[in-house]
């Protein structure tokens, strides 16, 4: 009687694990469910409110309306990245460069360029190794090697990043929001995560309900215990040996040192007002947005989805190597599609956001 009991259990193994295959691809890593912060419907105040310092294509400020959504509280992280790389890749949605099946180096899919490996970009960290996707590890203080796990993701074109948001909702049964034949968003935007917009990007990195603050982290000043940029020196807070100087997501809590080497001088807790962290340097996020300089002017009041077309795409907050005015949440930082860097990640969205359990 214990065998047949045993063969049943086994075979209910089988079968759910049958079942995780059909929705992940037998990707051994269960899909990211990225950690969110709800933003409420309502009206903010868009655009640089200062005459100090910035460009012109910060203004006009201009009264905008957005429906409540939903948005990464960090940016995407390698661990993320790679679990999803090696779903779609067992997807077969992944080639190299000629169009055939992914074998290593540069990533692409649909025909379009995604991501940099090891292989094929100094400063990668990530690589292709035994068929599958992994973060690297890199030395830092003290010669310590520190996973990349936690650190943003890097050396993502925009494709990348759209990409990346239509296989996370794939994964987790959610329609994906691009059509990867126009890489426009599907309207009425799906239930399935997607790139934020520059507005709900700016209001969950300025706006705290009666005032838009300069940078992303709830004030008006920005030192290097509250965010990993450039200031005559990199931030580095790990000391890293080499670049990409990032930081682990959510580095600045209130917590952690500033320097691994100055332990008793702690960050400052530098939550954005929505909530969510590094939104001011460590890496520059990608928007769904077709940059116009001029777009501002005569801009949408609702839910605004920026230029119908463009030759660059849109990226917010400043990175690791910028100086502290890139830093600022009005900034608007702008390349090609195709174009990928080492400080460059992104984050997601979601409309409407899922119901809390």
């Amino acid at each position: 009687m214990s065998s047949i009991y045993f063969l049943r259990g086994a075979a209910s193994m089988l079968f759910a694990a049958f079942v995780l295959c059909l929705f992940w691809g037998c990707s051994s890593e269960p899909p990211p469910n990225p950690e969110l912060v709800v933003v409420p419907a309502g009206w903010f105040e868009m655009g640089r409110p200062y005459d100090s310092e910035g460009q012109p294509d910060e203004l006009p400020v201009h009264t905008v309306y957005l429906d409540e959504y939903g948005i990464g509280k960090y940016p995407v992280t390698n661990r993320e990245y790679v679990t999803v790389l090696n779903w779609a890749l067992s997807r077969g949605y992944l080639q190299n460069q000629e169009g055939g099946p992914y074998d290593g180096g540069k990533v692409y899919a649909y025909n379009k360029p995604i991501a940099e490996t090891f292989a094929s970009a100094q400063g990668a960290l990530i690589r292709f190794s035994g068929g599958d996707f992994e973060a690297l590890t890199r030395d830092g203080h003290n010669g310590t090697a520190f996973p990349m796990d936690d650190h943003p993701a890097v050396l993502i074109t925009w494709y990348g990043a759209a990409a990346y948001t239509n296989w996370l909702s794939e994964m987790n049964g959610l329609t994906p929001c691009y059509d990867t034949d126009t890489w426009e968003r599907i309207r009425p935007v799906p239930n399935g995560y997607r790139l934020p917009t520059e507005a709900e990007w700016e209001r969950a990195a300025a706006w705290d309900g009666r005032r838009h603050w300069r940078y992303g982290v709830t004030s008006d000043t920005l030192e290097q215990s509250q965010a990993n940029f450039y200031e005559d020196t990199y931030a580095n807070p790990l000391e890293l040996r080499s670049m990409p100087y990032t930081a682990p997501v959510g580095w600045y809590n209130g917590t952690n040192p500033v320097r691994l080497s100055e332990p008793d001088v702690a960050t400052q807790d530098a939550a954005s007002p929505a909530g969510a962290y590094d939104m001011a340097g460590n890496t520059w996020d990608w928007c769904h947005d077709w940059y116009d300089a001029e777009y501002y002017a005569g801009s949408g009041l609702a839910n605004p989805l920026g230029a119908s077309s463009g030759a660059y795409r849109v990226g917010r907050g400043g990175s690791w190597r910028y100086p502290r005015n890139h830093c600022r949440a009005a900034d608007r930082y702008w390349n090609w599609p195709d174009y990928n860097s080492r400080y460059q990640g992104l984050r997601v969205a979601i409309s409407p956001p899922p119901e809390t359990p």
